[in-house]
């Protein structure tokens, strides 16, 4: 019934199409996905509309801009919002690969093994905050082995790709949570800004560019569009990195860089659902020095354990 659901959506929303066949209107369409007007605030720009979804997740989207809020958290979109005929107008693929996921059922898998992966080890230390004399590889692992005790206090199994401060190669990564029958993927990272930047600061967590789509890191990203085996995942990709994201933004008061896309070595061949997450920024001169401090690693372990709970609690399938 839910697939048939499904399809049936989809062919209504296809209904919906602007005269421009890849665009649709905005309101009509996520009306599809059950989601009502809202009123508007003082902040709210000129050429803009809101809306509110029955649990209460606001939608906040304005003419020209690369990303929508939802319930305040910045999602990058691959086309920028479009207007037509008065009405705001989203693309057909960011409403595939955001809207429907955030505002539609998910798949029904239970969460029950999650792979940390804390990024970099051995000889790649990642970033390094000079004043503090702290490392991302250090960072990493700390939040990594906080995270461990609060899933494991919610019922959930732990697996690392590195316990200890080796070097793991990042083709292998995925191969451990393949290997281990991973329901979810988790990679801890902490970012920095060009050299001399003491100022970039603020929180991100990518999921895995949807095929034929761009990537938010022109530069780092793979630069093929080309289907990746964890495109699988692309819905609950963007419901888990969302889930997480606005747990971290709302918990530490970090500046919130957005839920992004990348092609990363350790999103694209995974067998689950998984994103990367950037937890601030070890250059800055503000987030370096939280990031060097335990009780700062402990708030982002617990955020992004609530995050996951948030989506397995989504995810879990309906009691027989």
């Amino acid at each position: 019934m839910r697939r048939l659901a499904a399809i049936l959506l989809l062919l209504s929303v296809g209904a919906l199409l602007s005269a421009a066949s890849t665009d649709y209107y905005l309101g009509e369409s996520v009306r599809q996905l059950g989601l009502r007007d809202a009123s508007r605030q003082v902040s709210d720009g000129r050429s803009s509309e809101r809306y509110l979804s029955r649990g209460g997740i606001s939608l906040y989207a304005e003419y020209s801009k690369d990303f929508v809020l939802i319930d305040g958290v910045k999602v990058l979109l691959d086309d920028a919002i479009g207007s037509q005929r008065g009405h705001l107008t989203v693309s057909k693929r960011d409403y595939d690969k955001v809207f429907v996921p955030l505002f539609w059922d998910l798949p029904k898998d239970p969460v029950r093994r999650i792979v940390l992966d804390p990024g970099h080890g051995g000889k790649d230390t990642g970033k390094v905050n000079g004043p503090y004399k702290y490392n991302e590889k250090a960072a990493t692992l700390d939040t990594a082995a906080r995270l461990k005790i609060l899933l494991e206090k919610q019922g959930f199994e732990v697996v690392f790709t590195r316990t200890k401060d080796v070097f793991v190669d990042l083709d292998d990564r995925p191969v451990i949570a393949t290997n281990a029958k991973a329901d979810l993927f988790i990679s801890l990272h902490y970012n920095a800004g060009p050299a001399g930047d003491t100022s970039s600061d603020g929180i991100e967590t990518y999921c895995l560019t949807p095929a034929g789509q761009k990537s938010t890191n022109a530069g780092k990203a793979k630069s093929t569009t080309g289907v990746e085996p964890g495109n699988r995942f692309d819905t609950a990709n963007m419901a888990l990195a969302w889930g997480i994201q606005r747990r971290l933004v709302k918990s530490t008061g970090a500046d919130d860089r957005g839920v992004r896309r990348a092609r990363f070595a350790v999103l694209r061949t995974l067998s689950c659902p998984g994103v990367l997450i950037e937890g601030g920024f070890m250059s800055s001169r503000k987030e370096g020095a939280l990031i060097a401090d335990a009780a700062y690693r402990q708030k982002i372990a617990e955020a992004v354990a609530a995050g996951i709970v948030d989506y397995a609690v989504r995810a879990r399938p309906a009691a027989k």
